[in-house]
């Protein structure tokens, strides 16, 4: 005698003249144990699964809003809701990642346009009806999770960032800008000062009579490679000289090295990491007035009440580089934007680092359908891979990608005007021409007022 169980379970099975499950499910023996031992030992026959794997090119009614980069709609402004989509005339990464799921689970992908035409395309409710009256099986185009338990979730394939953009440029030539790359000179003034003084205490104890001015005026003549040191009549006079020489000769090289670096490179510009940082920087923000108040932050609203108003988004992009101001904007739309607004393949636009909001997409579905489990398991199995995130930066465009990139890494570093050998042109040292002029005509000015004196003596 042995003691025999059998293990007996529902499979539903798809009807697919009707696209539908089959009313009537059959049970069927799936396994035996047999005095405690199993009769079959693989997991699909202990834990079969129940998810449909094969919908047999029934049609799967998706509904595709537009949003940039996950679902473009070509001639959108012309559509009405629910207005059949081709194929060819959507492009995003939630199109491809729909095609994945109709070839994973043998559907026929069948769209629709939804429209989104208000001030907020998070909040607004109006398709949510074409899933509940189910005119619709799924939609997609950049969605979230805030449409509460009326509808399931697909689960979080792609999150975007709201993030604070900025203009940069490089900081143009100038005086202002020498003077601060030079600024290391006045070590070399306490030198010349250390140097009369001593030279002036050398020359007492010696008995020999010399002027502080003269000792200044000669000492300062050497120092710039002009005229000679005094005549050194002793030994420590000698050595003195001599050491005075040799940070002459050092300043000369720190004059020809920032003098050089001043005209053959340009610093990065500074950049702004934090929210607070660009609050407090003399960047003026530009935002539209009915789309800016959608954080209930009082720093955010305290500078946003500071802010200039712009049409739309292009407007605000015009203004921002036009102005040298500041603007919000989904982190989707940076890489285009710092793609086709760079120059000399020097990006004009930044980021921000810290991030004003966090936005996880996920696409919806009728809460009643049964593909709810089968095609969340799909969407977490791709998100996990980074299927997803590879399939967004696609539709953004590689290149494109690339491009901001390489265009953000060369404005963060060093420019130089050559490689190697830089030559230095006439224009670029006109300002010691105008120098050397200036101080000629104070010489003749000078040479004048002393001849007029001697005739009036």
């Amino acid at each position: 005698m042995y003691d025999k169980y059998n293990f007996i379970t529902g499979v539903p099975h798809w009807n697919e003249k009707k696209c539908d499950l089959d009313e009537n499910v059959t049970m069927m023996n799936i396994n035996s144990c047999v005095n405690g031992s199993l009769d079959k030992n693989d997991e699909k026959f202990i834990f079969p699964s129940k998810y449909l794997n094969n919908l047999k090119l029934c049609k799967l009614k998706i509904g595709m809003a537009p949003l940039f980069p996950y679902s473009v709609i070509a001639n959108e402004n012309s559509l009405q809701s629910l207005d059949r989509l081709k194929e060819e005339d959507i492009f995003g990464s939630d199109l491809e990642i729909i095609k994945i799921m109709a070839k994973k689970i043998n559907f026929t992908l069948e769209m629709f346009y939804i429209k989104r035409d208000e001030d907020n395309n998070m909040v607004k409710k109006n398709f949510i009806n074409y899933l509940l009256n189910g005119t619709l099986d799924a939609c997609a185009g950049g969605l979230y999770n805030i449409y509460g338990n009326v509808v399931a979730y697909s689960g979080v394939y792609d999150r975007e960032l709201v993030i604070w953009i900025y203009t940069v440029e490089r900081e143009t030539r100038s005086w202002q800008t020498l003077l601060r790359k030079t600024g290391g000179l006045y070590i070399f003034l306490i030198f010349l000062a250390s140097y009369s003084i001593i030279w002036k205490l050398f020359c007492q104890f010696d008995g020999r009579a010399v002027s502080l001015n003269n000792t200044i005026l000669y000492s300062f003549g050497a120092l710039v490679g002009t005229t000679s040191l005094l005549d050194a009549m002793s030994l420590k006079q000698k050595i003195l000289n001599l050491s005075y020489l040799i940070l002459c000769l050092h300043l000369s090289s720190y004059i020809s090295t920032q003098m050089y670096y001043y005209l053959t490179v340009e610093n990065p510009p500074q950049t702004i990491n934090t929210i607070d940082e660009l609050a407090i920087s003399d960047t003026i923000p530009y935002l539209v007035p009915t789309k800016k108040y959608f954080l209930n932050n009082d720093k955010y609203i305290a500078f946003a009440n500071t802010s200039r108003d712009c049409e739309d988004f292009l407007d605000c992009e015009r203004s921002v580089l036009k102005n040298r101001g500041a603007t919000l904007i989904l982190d989707g739309l940076l890489y285009p934007f710092q793609s086709s607004t760079a120059v000399k393949d020097e990006s004009r636009i930044m980021r921000v680092d810290e991030d004003v909001l966090v936005l996880y997409h996920e696409m919806i579905m009728r809460k009643d359908s049964f593909m709810v489990d089968k095609l969340h398991n799909i969407i977490l199995r791709l998100f996990e891979a980074g299927i997803c995130d590879k399939l967004y930066k696609e539709a953004i465009g590689v290149t494109i990608v690339d491009k901001a990139k390489i265009a953000v890494k060369n404005i963060l570093s060093y420019s130089y005007s050559c490689s190697a050998g830089c030559k230095i042109t006439w224009l670029q040292l006109a300002g010691s021409f105008y120098l050397w002029m200036i101080g000629c005509g104070l010489s003749i000015c000078c040479f004048i007022v002393e001849i007029l004196t001697k005739k009036q003596v």
